[in-house]
């Protein structure tokens, strides 16, 4: 049988990890910003000057005591961000205390109080609460309580006993004493699977839910053994996998809407192996162990730790894949990230009313764009349990990395929003032999050309099950003609989805508002003269506005999404200028009819596939500034003509245009 140093540990490995990772903390506790630590600064300067002495004294102590439970992580965080005040309280008490009796300490290091937390005292089985003391100080004959009587030593104060096993104490995640009966049942696991555990021990054993520090595990009430000595492991890998990645960058495993890093995917795994000789139903556990290691083969490339660490894995869990169908999302658009955001969400929702697992590559939402600015709201969990890896960009380097180790999966399906160089990636790699659905937002812009730099011949990309869903063209639902030259001759051409839940406001529409936005194909000086002089607010936004503007116009360059979309519900009237004879206003127009803004537009084929002059809008013809303005001018003196305008556009954008139904359709045409 193949064996690994991290499955278990031994003492010393134990040891050496437990000091390497906080030897890493102390270095970079320099540049913890004074600002992060709230209260509890006051003491920091006083710690900081006193350690390279203490370190010189005593390393090991020092180096233990940050290792603790309740401190290492707390200090690792601080650099980098703000962490919770009761979180620090809790661990500066802890190093204070763990610090005492420190031979180096020739002035006693004092950390202001007064104090809410409960800690476990590091030097004896009990939880310490301090309250409203002065302070404590950690000197070199021990811990001193600064108390408004006096001072104490804390040994002298009262506390209350933890239950223990083998000197380590067994404590509620509330930092109270347990309850016995649970007490017990700890007990008898950790006598049975003491010999397992990291070192063959632990600094406490934690009642509650949620992820083991290093040097704890954590256990529900039932207190079952193999979940026990998981959770010790895990931490463990955890922590090891810190200084010697198991793995390099990439994914993450979605799972009920959360996302696990693919190393924590990876402790886990090692902690469930050695967990299996005590798991009530072995099969299911493999079972589970296996989906974590298919999960962790597509999500990042092994080191060569790794590739040690898989496979012993994979010799103590000897199981074939689970099965199960999965579709794999390539949702690449770094222009249009929030619609492809948008449509990968209900392409997940789709696979769920399946039961498919999803594997996904999208955008990043947060890298060199802001998601949660454009939709206003916090980033949406993630809608499909599976694997994701998030890129910058069609040019990531990750990418190709991410293709090649997904191009060893079967699909059910694949459903893809890139432009034309991922297309042929995606060729290249055979994900397109499966069952494929496309949505062309960009991907006939440059396909011909790429398809003839690589050589690929139409009749290829022809025999393919690919079906594609583009911009409904003037002629009628016919795909764009580049997808059909390019081999892509299977789909049809739709007016372009919006996820019409978004496209709701509580705005309240004004009525002698009217607006104007987007970039694309706009004729605003047409639009600039038609409303000169009229006698409303007019809100433009736009990059591409003209150089001299009228006085009743507000500016706006650009807007977040939401702020656009509530802006335009804001109004009682939007206007789409259109240079003729460009796909242009398909977005902005569908926007305002799901708002319940009324419309003037310039009459081009494209606008007339969504609306009917006197139906759903008004329509004026191209270049001409006097039916336009007579256009804005009856829409905003007629009240009924709005409302009936408005109520038509509703029904209509709810038939053409509703993303949902746009992927449903999508999904109607898989075998």
């Amino acid at each position: 049988m193949r064996s690994h140093p991290w499955l278990p540990p031994s003492r010393q490995l134990t040891a050496k990890i437990a000091r390497a990772q906080a030897t890493a903390v102390l270095r970079q506790l320099a540049y913890v910003p004074t600002a992060t630590l709230g209260v509890r600064a006051v003491g920091w300067p006083a710690f900081m000057s006193a350690l390279p002495k203490l370190l010189r004294t005593d390393r090991g102590l020092v180096l233990d005591a940050v290792a603790r439970v309740d401190v290492l992580a707390a200090l690792r965080d601080l650099p980098i961000a703000p962490v919770d005040p009761a979180r620090l309280e809790r661990a500066l008490i802890t190093l204070w205390l763990a610090l005492a009796g420190h031979p180096g300490l020739a002035t006693p290091l004092v950390l202001p109080g007064p104090f809410s937390q409960t800690v476990v005292d590091p030097r004896a089985p009990r939880l310490l609460a301090l309250r409203d003391v002065r302070g404590l100080a950690a000197t070199a004959h021990g811990a001193v309580v600064v108390g408004r009587d006096g001072h104490r030593l804390t040994h002298e104060l009262a506390g209350t006993t933890l239950p223990t096993f083998g000197g380590t104490p067994i404590v509620d995640e509330r930092f109270d004493a347990p309850d016995a009966a649970v007490a017990a049942r700890v007990q008898a696991a950790l006598e049975l699977v003491a010999a397992a555990l990291p070192g063959g021990q632990l600094e406490r054993v934690t009642i509650g839910t949620g992820d083991a520090a290093y040097g704890e595990a954590r256990v529900g009430p039932a207190a079952d053994p193999a979940d026990l000595i998981a959770s010790a492991l895990a931490a463990f890998v955890r922590a090891a996998g810190t200084l010697e990645p198991p793995l390099g960058r990439g994914g993450v495993l979605v799972e009920d809407g959360r996302r696990v890093p693919a190393d924590v995917v990876v402790a886990r795994a090692c902690g469930n192996a050695i967990a299996l000789r005590w798991r009530l139903d072995p099969e299911t556990a493999r079972t589970n162990i296996d989906r974590d290691l298919d999960a962790v083969a597509v999500l990042a490339d092994p080191t060569p730790a790794g590739l040690e660490l898989m496979a012993a894995l994979r010799e103590l869990v000897p199981a074939a894949p689970p099965p199960g169908e999965r579709a794999l999302v390539v949702n690449v658009d770094a222009d249009d990230f929030i619609y492809s955001f948008q449509f990968g969400q209900s392409v997940e929702r789709r696979c769920c009313e399946r039961g498919w697992r999803v594997d996904r590559i999208a955008i990043d939402p947060m890298a060199d764009r802001d998601l949660v600015s454009e939709l206003g709201t916090p980033i949406p969990a993630p809608v499909a349990d599976g694997t994701e890896m998030l890129v910058r960009s069609a040019d990531d380097p990750l990418l190709a990395g991410a293709l090649r180790r997904l191009s060893s999966r079967r699909y059910s399906a694949v459903v893809a929003n890139v432009r034309p160089r991922l297309f042929y990636d995606l060729l290249a790699t055979g994900l397109l032999g499966a069952p494929t659905l496309i949505w062309d937002r960009h991907l006939h812009d440059g396909i011909e050309q790429e398809r003839a730099r690589r050589g690929v011949d139409a009749s290829e990309v022809r025999s393919l099950p690919i079906t594609v869903w583009s911009l409904q063209g003037t002629k009628g639902p016919e795909l764009h003609l580049s997808l059909v030259d390019a081999g892509l001759a299977n789909g049809s051409g739709r007016p372009w989805p919006l996820d019409l839940e978004f496209f709701r406001s509580t705005a309240l529409p004004q009525r002698d508002r009217i607006f104007a936005g987007g970039d694309s194909g706009r004729d605003w000086p047409l639009f600039v003269e038609a409303i000169r002089d009229l006698p409303a607010a007019v809100h433009l936004v736009t990059a591409n506005a003209p150089a001299s503007l009228p006085s009743n116009v507000q500016l706006d360059r650009r807007l977040p999404l939401w702020r656009f979309r509530d802006a335009l519900a804001a109004a009682a009237v939007t206007a789409i200028p259109l240079v003729p004879g460009k796909a242009a206003g398909v977005t902005v127009l569908p926007m305002a009819m799901a708002l319940g803004v009324a419309i003037v537009a310039t009459r081009t084929l494209w606008v007339e596939q969504y609306v009917t002059d006197g139906e759903e809008a008004l329509l004026v013809p191209p270049d001409d500034v006097a039916a336009f303005r007579a256009a804005l001018i009856r829409l905003a003196s007629d009240a009924d003509l709005r409302a009936k305008l408005v109520a038509s556009a509703r029904r209509r954008v709810a038939a053409l245009c509703d993303l949902d139904t746009f992927t449903r359709e999508m999904f109607a045409t898989l075998r």
